[in-house]
């Protein structure tokens, strides 16, 4: 308790009385964090622009036992993503980038790998308009890893056979189980070796690399990806968050909403 300094992600702000505003912010200290932040409404605010969403900032804030919203103090800039996050489509990402982490970190509990990979994440989705729909994918993936919920990748769900080794066909259940040739199913989708072998690499890439990769997929195996992605979250989640609606329909180049992590 008393005053805590750390690097955090805004990831969400909402309008509190005329002048103050409460944040959301994932931190690398203290996971998920709720706060007040007085006078940020203002046209002087100490805050400045360090409270606007999906911007990495140093940040102090004061803690009182008892109480779940924090006190801001202070938001210093490290890097910010006013350009491109300007556009529509960068910016339902982003809001989609913030609300997979609100349902899957932690609230109060130190959590490294997971804010190491949203950072990475907004770094590599900033590399271009082209890189968004890829890593999504690899964005969604990881919350799943990192949560728990992502199904065993090297071995078939059914009978334990190793599904790396060379001629193996793999399947995936509808409930995104990978199964060998002899445990498919009815129904079951066919993963291709290079649609299989991207997805595996997802636990040793980072998303830069592995969103390059996802993108020099053909079309199939991109949706095929997308899609398994979706499935385990809504197994998840049990509901399937406002924010994939607004996102664009997959097309040629990843649709704008898919997830992941890999090689943090």
């Amino acid at each position: 308790m008393g005053l805590v300094e750390t690097e955090a992600v805004i990831l969400r702000t909402y309008n509190l009385s005329e002048a103050d505003k409460i944040t959301v912010c994932l931190t690398r200290k203290a996971g998920l964090v709720r706060g007040v932040a007085r006078g940020a409404r203002r046209l002087k605010s100490r805050f400045g622009a360090g409270l606007e969403p999906f911007t990495l900032v140093n940040l102090t804030y004061y803690e009182k036992e008892g109480r779940e919203l924090v006190t801001l103090k202070q938001a210093e800039i490290i890097r910010s993503h006013f350009d491109w996050a300007a556009r529509a489509e960068a910016l339902a990402v982003l809001g989609y980038f913030g609300e997979l982490a609100v349902e899957f970190a932690p609230p109060h509990q130190a959590d490294e790998r997971l804010f190491r990979m949203v950072r990475a994440c907004l770094e590599a989705a900033a590399e271009g308009p082209d890189a968004l729909g890829a890593v999504s994918v690899y964005y969604e993936l990881w919350m799943l890893k990192l949560a728990g919920f992502l199904p065993e990748l090297r071995r078939c769900g059914g009978c334990g056979r190793g599904l790396s080794k060379g001629g193996v066909q793999v399947y995936a259940t509808f409930e995104g189980v990978l199964r060998c040739a002899l445990c498919a199913g009815e129904g079951d989708q066919y993963f291709d070796a290079e649609t299989y072998a991207q997805l595996g690499s997802v636990q040793s890439r980072g998303p830069s690399e592995w969103a390059e990769s996802f993108k020099g997929l053909k079309r199939p195996g991109q949706q095929k990806l997308s899609e398994l992605a979706r499935r385990l979250l809504r197994r998840a989640l049990e509901k399937e968050l406002k924010g994939q609606s607004s996102l664009k329909p997959f097309a040629g180049g990843p649709a704008a909403g898919a997830a992941g992590t890999g090689g943090l």
